[in-house]
C-alpha cells in the first residue's frame, strides 16, 4: 500500500480508551452487589448449586476462622456463579485462591473485619482495572478541564472521532455537536483553514505571494522549513522527536501530529512577523500567535463540500465553492477521467466523474483554481474546458456520495475492531 498503512495495528497495538457513558456505565455497575439471580441455568447446574450452598451452609456452621475448603465447580461458569453466592451470602466466608481456570475455588473461613478488608481490595482491584481501562480518555479529560489549544490539519472528521470516542455518542443535530464540542476544547485551529486563508491575503503583498504553495500538511511542513521562512528573526525553536520517527511516514499519527506542531508554529511566526512589520518587533509569545490567528480559531476546513468550512462559534458561511467545470474531449472519442484528473492535477487537487462517453465533470477546491484552469487549458489541443450549466443537484449528490462513502468506510473499521 502506498502509505504501508496497518489496519490491524489497533488490535495488537492499541491502547484502551472509553467515552463517560461507557465509564458512568461500569462504575454503576461496579457499585452493584454480585448477583445470580437474572442468570438461567440448566436443571443439572441448578442442583448443583443447590448441593454446593448446602454443603457451605454445613460448614459455615461447624468450620472455624481459618479453616480453608476445596470446591471442584466442573465449569468456569460455575465457579464464578459460587464465587458470587459466597460473596453476597456468606459474611464469614471468603474465595481466597480462585483457580477459575481450572474450576477450582478454595474457600476460607474468615472474621466479619477480614471479610470486610476482603470485599474492599476487591472493590480497589476492579477499580485500578477500571481506570486501566480508561485509557487515553484520562488525556482527553485532561485536555478539556485545562482548555488546552487543539490544533490539527484537517481535523473535522477527526474531532467527530475525538467526541464519540472519548465523550459521548455524537448529538442529534450537529448544532448541538458544534456546541458541546467548544465547550470541552474553546480553542481550535485547522493548519489547513489558515493556510487557506493566508495565501489569499499573501497574494496581495508583492514580496510574499508566492509563499506557501501547497496545502497539503507535507508541503507544508517542507515549506516552513525552507530557509526563507526559517531566517526571519526572532524564530521559535521546536524541539522534536522527528529524528526518532524517520522511519515513519505521512498519515501515520504520531508522525502527523508532529508535522502539524511544526507548521502550526512556523504559520503563526511567520503571520505575526508580517502583521507587526516594525523596526520595533519583539520576540513574541505563544498567546502573541494566538491572538494573531484569532480571525482563524475554531473554523474548521472542510473537503470536497459545499462550505469551505464550518465554524464552531458563528453561522457558518455562505456556500462560496466554484461553479463545476465541464471537460469534453474535442475528437468525440471516449474520455479516460484518470488521464483528465492527471492533467488537472497539476493546477490542485480535483475530483472527476463522468456523465457520458466523451465528457466528464470536475469539481475544484476555489474559484481561484477554477478561473485559472480555464484560462490554462483554454487552447489545449486534447480536451475543452468550459462552465457546467446542467443540474448542479446531481453533482451535490455525488460529492455527498463521496464523503458518504468515505465515513461508511471509516465506520466499519471501527466496527470490525470492536468486534475482533
Amino acid at each position: 500500500m502506498k502509505y504501508d498503512f496497518d489496519f490491524n495495528k489497533s488490535i495488537y497495538g492499541g491502547i484502551p480508551y472509553l467515552n463517560e457513558r461507557e465509564i458512568n456505565n461500569i462504575s454503576l455497575d461496579n457499585d452493584q452487589e454480585y448477583t445470580v439471580h437474572d442468570i438461567v441455568l440448566s436443571d443439572i447446574k441448578q442442583n448443583f448449586r443447590h448441593r454446593k450452598l448446602e454443603l457451605l451452609k454445613k460448614w459455615a456452621s461447624e468450620g472455624s476462622p481459618g479453616e480453608t475448603l476445596e470446591i471442584d465447580c466442573l465449569s468456569r461458569g460455575m465457579a464464578l456463579v459460587l464465587q458470587s453466592e459466597i460473596h453476597n451470602n456468606f459474611v464469614d466466608m471468603i474465595v481466597e485462591n480462585n483457580k477459575i481456570e481450572v474450576s477450582l475455588l478454595t474457600i476460607k473461613k474468615v472474621t466479619l473485619k477480614e471479610k470486610k478488608e476482603y470485599l474492599s481490595q476487591v472493590r480497589n482491584s476492579v477499580n485500578q482495572e477500571i481506570h486501566k481501562a480508561i485509557g487515553f480518555t484520562h488525556l482527553v479529560r485532561l485536555l478539556k478541564k485545562h482548555k488546552k489549544p487543539i490544533v490539527g490539519h484537517n481535523l473535522f472528521m477527526d474531532l467527530l472521532f475525538v467526541y464519540e470516542k472519548f465523550h459521548e455518542s455524537l448529538p442529534e443535530s450537529f448544532e448541538e455537536f458544534k456546541q458541546s464540542l467548544h465547550e470541552d476544547f474553546p480553542i481550535v485551529f485547522d493548519t489547513r483553514h489558515i493556510i487557506s486563508n493566508m495565501k489569499v491575503e499573501l497574494r496581495k503583498d508583492e514580496k510574499y505571494k508566492d509563499f506557501f504553495r501547497g496545502t497539503s500538511l507535507l508541503s507544508l511542513f517542507g515549506e516552513c522549513n525552507a530557509h526563507r521562512v526559517r531566517s526571519l528573526l526572532y524564530q521559535p525553536k521546536i524541539e522534536d522527536n522527528l529524528e526518532e520517527a524517520c522511519g515513519m511516514r505521512e498519515h501515520n499519527a504520531g508522525y502527523d501530529s508532529c508535522l502539524v506542531g511544526h507548521v502550526f508554529i512556523r504559520l503563526a511566526h511567520f503571520y505575526t512577523m508580517w502583521k507587526n512589520n516594525s523596526p520595533s518587533v519583539r520576540p513574541f509569545h505563544f498567546q502573541d500567535y494566538v491572538r494573531e490567528f484569532s480571525e482563524f480559531k475554531n473554523c474548521l476546513n472542510l473537503i470536497r463540500s459545499a462550505l469551505t468550512h464550518v465554524s464552531l462559534t458563528e453561522p457558518d458561511p455562505e456556500n462560496i465553492r466554484p461553479q463545476w467545470l465541464i471537460v469534453t474531449n474535442r475528437c468525440k472519442s471516449n474520455i479516460n477521467t484518470e488521464h483528465v484528473k492527471h492533467i488537472l492535477s497539476a493546477f490542485g487537487d480535483v475530483n472527476t466523474r463522468p456523465i457520458n462517453n466523451h465528457s466528464c465533470l470536475v469539481a475544484l477546491p476555489s474559484v481561484g483554481m477554477a478561473a485559472g484552469l480555464l484560462v490554462e487549458m483554454k487552447n489545449h489541443p486534447q480536451y475543452y474546458v468550459s462552465r457546467y450549466e446542467g443540474d448542479s443537484g446531481s453533482v451535490a449528490l455525488w460529492l455527498t456520495a463521496s464523503i458518504v462513502g468515505i465515513s461508511a468506510l471509516l465506520f466499519g473499521a471501527y466496527v470490525l475492531r470492536k468486534h475482533l
